[in-house]
């Protein structure tokens, strides 16, 4: 019966994944062309429940006109404080604050390794955990400047020792977590975290094929954080905007309270859904692709230079010298239809389970015992596999459990071709002969603390070159 259950279920998330590939594209071409998108409807069945949209307080939103609350939403059925607090994207490396210059980064500012704490040279700004007369982010900043990449949840919700942030009063003391700077004066100024309130982990920016994620962070830089998942919701036809605020559209319901199911459609993460904070993601290949803007969103592309998109890169709109010759597509597993989330699962998803070989019985070549899948949709870990970080910003069980290409790739029945095999295998990596180049620009980094012999600087990244 589990069997039966978890084929459904698989059967369930391919057809979400096709339908966000169809309409991603269509979202992209209306975007190129200046357009906003039009609402879109579900027009596949889906296996998820209707859903009744309730506010912090646990009522329809429909009878408040409150903002939704997604803990209170999804709540229901879903262990939403477990997935919050198994969650590297929600947490941003809270967990791992410690004091300024410990972090093994080499500068004095940083308080942690990840996004929260951290600074890196192209976002710039950082957060000042400490009141120092002239600080550069308190917190409710840090969320408006760096929420455009962060999911809610975390430290959008409490302070590193757990205290909720609407708990927080400003006292005669300025401190970065009940205090912003005020750029006309540069000098603390109370925020109101009841009045803005938190921002919840945002369960829609991922689970919906059409997320509005401009009008969220649209909300995040106003402070108007309570309406950030009111917000995503807006291509749905669920919510509109009136003015400052919002109103929901009672003909999105059904008579008994419910959304009706062709407005809004719960789906397993798609690539597109990835590309709101990772990078450009074109999944529709009819769609030419265009690199138009080095946004902080398209992290991974502005950083690596990499696309995922199944379109062959002569067919793109990007301008490369000698495009028509090069009749690979940008990403050869967007090509064949593997996702992200192929490589990148939840770590407790019975589906990829593999038990450490510490824990295997030594008599069992396979080990058939898995989590029920019930058990599992109600506390899906949202730590995925990852790869390494020389940071060591992964949770434990999560570092190094991504897929590499040996895992799915079989290197002892190809490559026959190849003198001294294994030696190759050994020393050199498969994205060294198979990812040869990078076909997009990155951004510049320079070193100005190196001097070269004809008194220019280190230059780091940027397109390569011909």
């Amino acid at each position: 019966m589990k069997r039966f259950l978890l084929a459904i279920l698989v059967v369930g998330f391919v057809g979400s994944s096709m339908w966000g590939i169809l309409s991603s594209g269509a979202e992209e071409h209306a975007r190129a062309a200046g357009e906003q998108p039009a609402v879109t409807k579900a027009e596949t069945p889906t296996m998820h429940p209707p859903v009744v949209l309730l506010d912090e307080t646990g009522r329809p939103v429909l009878e408040t006109g409150n903002a939704v609350s997604t803990l209170k939403t999804c709540g229901k059925c879903h262990d939403t404080e477990f997935i919050q607090t198994h969650s590297r994207h929600a947490s941003a490396g809270m967990e791992r604050v410690g004091q300024p210059g410990n972090t093994g980064s080499g500068r004095s500012w940083d308080f942690g390794p990840g996004m929260f704490g951290g600074w890196n040279p192209i976002t710039y700004r950082y957060l000042t955990l400490t009141a120092v007369p002239h600080g550069d982010l308190g917190l409710a900043d840090w969320i408006r400047y760096y929420g455009r990449r962060h999911v809610g949840g975390g430290p959008a919700q409490k302070t590193p020792d757990g205290t909720p942030l609407e708990d927080l009063r400003p006292g005669t003391t300025p401190s970065p977590f009940t205090h912003v700077v005020d750029p006309a004066t540069d000098t603390w100024v109370p925020w109101n975290w009841k009045k803005s309130g938190t921002v919840e982990m945002d369960c829609f920016l991922c689970h919906i094929p059409n997320p509005d994620h401009e009008s969220r962070v649209k909300e995040l830089q106003a402070g108007r954080f309570r309406w950030a998942s009111t917000a995503t919701l807006s291509r749905t036809g669920i919510a509109s905007r009136r003015g400052d605020g919002w109103r929901w559209n009672r003909e999105a319901f059904t008579a008994d309270g419910h959304v009706r199911p062709d407005r809004l459609r719960i789906q397993d993460p798609d690539d597109g859904n990835c590309g709101q904070c990772h990078g450009l993601v074109q999944a529709n290949a009819n769609v030419p692709v265009l690199l138009t803007e080095c946004k902080p969103e398209y992290w991974i592309t502005i950083t690596t230079g990499q696309i995922i998109s199944p379109q062959k890169i002569s067919d793109s709109g990007m301008n490369i010298a000698g495009k028509e010759n090069r009749l690979r597509s940008w990403d050869i597993h967007a090509e064949r239809l593997v996702k992200c989330t192929d490589c990148h699962y939840s770590t407790n998803n019975p589906i990829y389970h593999e038990e450490p070989l510490s824990e295997k019985p030594t008599f069992l070549k396979f080990d058939g015992r898995r989590m029920d899948i019930g058990e599992y949709l109600h506390r899906p870990s949202h730590d995925f596999a990852a790869g390494e970080s020389y940071l060591g910003l992964h949770p434990e069980g999560t570092e190094g459990g991504m897929r590499r290409c040996a895992s799915c790739h079989d290197t002892e029945t190809t490559h026959k071709w190849l003198p001294y095999k294994d030696r190759h295998m050994d020393v050199l990596s498969c994205e060294a002969c198979h990812i040869p180049r990078i076909n997009s620009s990155t951004r510049s980094v320079i070193d100005w603390t190196v001097i070269t012999e004809d008194g220019w600087v280190i230059t780091i990244g940027g397109a390569d070159d011909e």
